[in-house]
């Protein structure tokens, strides 16, 4: 198309020419205006081919720059992925440093180093891939000067170097990474009391800072020269894929070793900060590789443990005279359906026994709440306890001093896996409970722990768990819905939200309490009529609360929150000569062990050395109250004040009824004295 004017004024010049040319000239105007004509298209025919000219050299240039400009962003990308790379390696080197730091050395194994290399390169590649795609690539297409593009990345790859050498620090102390807890110790007020520098410490600190600045940016460099050689030009793929291999290896591995149970890949797991690798226990399981039965009852090779449990030796002084045990627990029992009309059995009981009103369970959830009850420690030491094979001392010493030890659950103990981190050693216990409902179940158990108390012959003391899951489940037939009304006959929870009004609901919830109460009335007319009283202690707990919108927060349940509704629950402790009588002050499920342990099996070690709690005896004060597991977790304070730590790391501080507290006083000393408590259990 750039060619036609020009073809055109050619042919009209070289006709005009032709014309004169072939005809004898008549007169002097005609030459005179052939002339003008000639001239005129000789000027537009010089005009036209230099206007093509120049627009073909803009053309030209233009492909040209075009050309040049994806070329740039090619090598901007090019020596991006190499910077990538370079600073995956570095930072997946630092990560490594950190098993150095930890417990974990001693669990180590050949698949277990491939395992954490793997581990290190993927999450260091996780890590470092979101400021890549956030800054880098954005800059490498919209071909930005290598010197601003050279500049931003470095800078953010410094940062994260620092931040993952810092948490090292972090997690050698405090067996932890950084969260919300360590932020507020090192910016909260009176921080500079727990955190003392002397110059030469602030004098490495900044030199440290500006090591890893340069080691980025000489990264960078080295990118820049790396992309220039010819070898590494064709590497883009390659790079690619071998992160690739990185990350299908370290997760292959995981998901055959957790479900195993392989000790050297479960606790290396946990040393890298907020790790989580897939797991596919289900699906192994029906692929047949591995036994879904035996799963929860693995025995494999105690190579080591993480934690030292009870910190010093347990002294005993054997009682003169052995008493039996029994814990009948309700499953998600709320304390407001403690009442003489809803529970007339156990209130009855309680007359005779000591109640504590202000219990706390050590979690919102069965596995922490029941953890907590049997070890006297919070479940935040779960995955410890289960990888080290650790059995609670309540247990391993009610066997060796000769108790019969069972359970009768109306849940399975296969999950959570009770079977094994409680039971282990326990020979023939009660794992499952046949029955189709959760009233059958139920019913079953109490009547299977009333036909072994028929059956008992008083030469060994016994030791009984009966846990009831009726409150749980709330499934009763239509005819035991008598009592309160108007009630649901099931749980609907499409129905529920912050405008339902929960009588109903509630109503349903209470019916079942109403009838775990009728079965342990049973259970107890048993121990009384087999005169067993008199040297048995009995127990009436529930593992963790269960909440029906009482703060009008929509949160209904339990496993949800902290607030006192789904962590509260009765306990009723009765012991022979006890003294009968309602206790105003605050106990929590970790006292219960310990107190059995001295009380029963005369352990005259102090609590402290294994457990968290105190005796129930003692009324002293029970501030920071832990609860959760190891990634959500919360203090309770005395006046209800919750510190949760949520599991992104974030701290939220909110008051009984989960309302926001900004600005809450935070005392770092006092925090940092908290969580080294936390963690003494820690090697």
């Amino acid at each position: 198309m750039g060619m036609q004017p020009i073809t055109v004024s050619l042919c009209i010049f070289a006709l005009l020419n032709k014309e004169s040319n072939g005809q004898p000239v008549r007169n002097e105007i005609r030459r005179e205006t052939s002339c003008s004509v000639r001239n005129r298209l000789l000027q537009q025919t010089a005009a036209t081919t230099e206007s093509f000219l120049f627009l073909h050299g803009r053309s030209h240039h233009h492909k040209h720059l075009q050309i040049r400009m994806n070329q740039i962003k090619k090598e901007n990308i090019r020596q991006g992925l190499l910077y990538y790379t370079l600073a995956t390696v570095t930072l997946a080197a630092i990560f490594f440093s950190y098993i150095f730091n930890g417990r974990s050395m001693e669990m180590m194994d050949f698949v277990g180093w491939i395992y954490f290399i793997a581990s290190c390169v993927t999450h260091a590649a996780v890590f470092c891939l979101v400021p890549f795609l956030a800054l880098e690539l954005p800059l490498a297409l919209t071909g930005c000067r290598r010197r601003l593009s050279g500049t931003v990345l470095p800078a953010v790859y410094a940062l994260l170097f620092i931040v993952a050498v810092v948490n090292s620090y972090v997690y050698s102390i405090y067996h932890f990474h950084i969260n919300g807890l360590v932020l507020e110790m090192l910016t909260g007020p009176g921080a500079s009391e727990i955190f003392v520098f002397s110059t030469w410490e602030y004098v490495k600190a900044i030199s440290l800072a500006a090591v890893f600045l340069l080691i980025s940016f000489s990264l960078r460099y080295a990118s820049g020269w790396l992309g220039q050689h010819p070898v590494c030009r064709h590497l883009n793929w390659n790079i690619l894929l071998a992160i690739l291999l990185f990350v299908l290896l370290s997760q292959g591995i995981h998901i055959y070793g957790g479900a195993t149970m392989k000790g050297s890949v479960i606790e290396t797991t946990d040393v890298l900060p907020y790790y989580f690798p897939l797991r596919a226990n289900k699906l192994l399981g029906r692929l047949g590789l591995v036994d879904v039965e035996k799963l929860n009852q693995i025995r494999f090779q105690n190579h080591g443990t993480a934690v030292k449990y009870p910190l010093h030796p347990l002294k005993i002084n054997k009682p003169e005279k052995a008493l039996n045990i029994v814990i009948l627990c309700i499953d998600s029992w709320n304390p407001r359906t403690f009442t003489r009309k809803c529970t007339p059995n156990i209130c009855a009981f309680a007359d005779h026994a000591e109640l504590f009103s202000h219990h706390l369970s050590a979690s919102n959830a069965t596995s922490g709440g029941i953890f907590g009850l049997f070890t006297g420690v919070s479940a935040y030491y779960w995955k410890s306890f289960d990888y080290g094979n650790i059995q609670p001392l309540l247990i391993t010493n009610l066997l060796k001093a000769g108790y019969q030890v069972q359970a009768y659950p109306s849940a399975t103990l296969e999950y959570p896996p009770f079977a094994k981190m409680l039971f282990r050693d326990v020979k023939g216990l009660n794992i499952s409970t046949p029955g189709r409902t959760t009233y059958d179940r139920d019913n079953r158990i109490t009547h299977d722990f009333m036909v072994d108390l028929d059956k008992y012959d008083g030469k060994k003391p016994f030791f009984s768990f009966v846990f009831y899951d009726m409150a749980h489940n709330m499934e009763l037939p239509k005819s035991k819905l008598y009592r309160f009304q108007p009630s649901w006959e099931y749980v609907d929870y499409m129905k529920l939200d912050n405008n339902t009004d929960p009588t109903p609901f509630f109503n349903l919830y209470r019916n079942s309490v109403a009838e775990a109460d009728s079965l342990i009335g049973m259970a107890l007319n048993k121990l009384k009529e087999k005169d067993l009283l008199r040297n048995t202690v009995v127990i009436i707990t529930g593992d963790h609360g269960q909440e029906f919108n009482e703060n009008h927060n929509n949160y209904w349940g339990h496993a949800s929150n902290y607030s006192q509704y789904q962590i509260g629950t009765p306990l009723i402790y009765y012991y022979p000569g006890c003294t009968p009588g309602k206790r105003n002050y605050r106990t929590t499920h970790y006292d219960i062990s310990p107190t059995l342990l001295h009380d029963v099996l005369g352990v005259s070690n102090p609590p402290s050395d294994y457990s968290m709690g105190k005796y129930l005896e003692d009324p002293s004060p029970r501030d920071w109250h832990l609860v959760g597991h190891d990634l959500y977790y919360a203090f309770i304070r005395t006046d209800g004040t919750i510190i949760e730590k949520q599991g992104s790391g974030n701290l939220k501080i909110m008051d009984r009824q989960m309302r926001p507290v900004p600005g809450y006083p935070m005392n770092p000393r006092q925090l940092q004295a908290v969580i080294l408590n936390m963690n003494r259990f820690f090697k």
